[in-house]
């Protein structure tokens, strides 16, 4: 089975012109130059972005590379992109195939934007329109329930660590994936906050109490975030950080929170396969971290149904409110938290 990179023309063997074309809309500049209109978008965007042309180039260079010599916008039409949807249809679902063109639109709006590439819209939807649905019925799980297998599992090494006399990397690792899921129920960051957090930058000492302090470029809507985190939590952490972590390799070569078994950091990956594997095991079903962000909404609205749309301001969204309105809003989203705890 070819891997992922396989399907995908590395940017190197490019053509000159795409590879002109796609580092000038990325170039920082003004933001009123058209040159520079993808300049804005995430680095996740733009890689989605990448990864989706580089695949239409790899099957132009496998199957019309004599295309590869002509514009951009020259090797691109209908019957080539029916062509292109029928080797995909060998490996992907509909569902996935509407994505890969969708994105492929959107580079291709960016490197070639003189061109109406509306034909190419109305392909993906008729794929999406006639692709089959699948109902997804997802077991609920409340912030609290995620919280408490947090605790159990911390719980679990501890005393693990206690009858054998000394902490294994099996308990260690246990350690770090319950505190994970416990400040993940608390916190709610998204995978690439988590991923981010550093000891002594994003994970910060406050007297005897941490305090999570994440800036503004590791945030999706790159709004600062600032959580205090209770007595339990903070000891906890303390015995992570003294007992736990430095049984995992190479811990001590970095200050990444959540130390993996590589001798780094975990990766973002690595991190949402923990915790899928550590929810399945303990619920039957895996919980993955987009889905803490639901629970933190089921959670509030069986312990404060009236005030539940404050679950706005706890998932990080946007609020044009009024400014007693929005500070309400935060206070309740903090007590919801600190319910977990107290």
């Amino acid at each position: 089975m070819s891997s992922a990179s396989e399907k995908q023309l590395p940017f190197r063997e490019w053509p000159a012109d795409d590879r002109q074309r796609w580092e000038a809309v990325f170039t920082p500049g003004d933001l009123f130059d058209e040159a520079n209109r993808g300049a804005h978008l995430a680095p996740s965007t733009r890689e989605a972005l990448r990864v989706s042309y580089a695949q239409y180039l790899r099957f132009i260079a496998d199957h019309h590379n004599g295309l590869l010599d002509r514009a951009p916008e020259a090797r691109l039409n209908r019957e080539l992109i029916a062509e292109y949807v029928s080797r995909l249809r060998k490996t992907n679902q509909e569902s996935s195939i509407v994505i890969t063109l969708h994105h492929l639109r959107l580079a291709l709006r960016l490197i070639c934007p003189e061109v109406d590439w509306a034909w190419l819209l109305t392909i993906t939807k008729r794929i999406g329109a006639t692709a089959p649905r699948r109902a997804k019925k997802h077991p609920s799980v409340t912030s609290e329930r995620l919280y408490l297998l947090g605790i159990e599992l911390t719980n679990r090494a501890v005393a693990a660590a206690r009858k054998d006399g000394e902490v294994s990397k099996l308990a260690a690792m246990e350690y770090r994936d319950g505190l994970l899921i416990a400040l993940l129920a608390l916190f709610l960051p998204r995978r690439r906050t988590v991923t981010a957090i550093r000891i002594g930058k994003q994970l910060v000492r406050t007297g005897e109490l941490w305090a999570l302090e994440i800036p503004p470029e590791d945030t999706k809507n790159k709004q600062a975030l600032d959580f205090p985190i209770s007595a339990d939590m903070s000891r906890r952490i303390d015995v992570y950080l003294q007992e736990f972590r430095v049984h995992l390799p190479g811990a001590d070569s970095h200050n990444g929170l959540w130390a993996s078994n590589k001798r780094r950091p975990m990766s973002d990956s690595a991190i949402y396969d923990a915790v899928r594997r550590r929810t399945k095991t303990a619920f039957g079903f895996a919980v993955n971290l987009h889905r803490f962000r639901h629970a933190a909404g089921c959670f509030w609205s069986i312990q404060d149904p009236v005030n539940v749309r404050g679950v706005k301001d706890l998932l990080g969204h946007a609020s044009f409110e009024k400014t007693t309105g929005k500070h309400y809003v935060m206070g309740q989203s903090r007590l919801a938290g600190r319910a977990l705890v107290l």
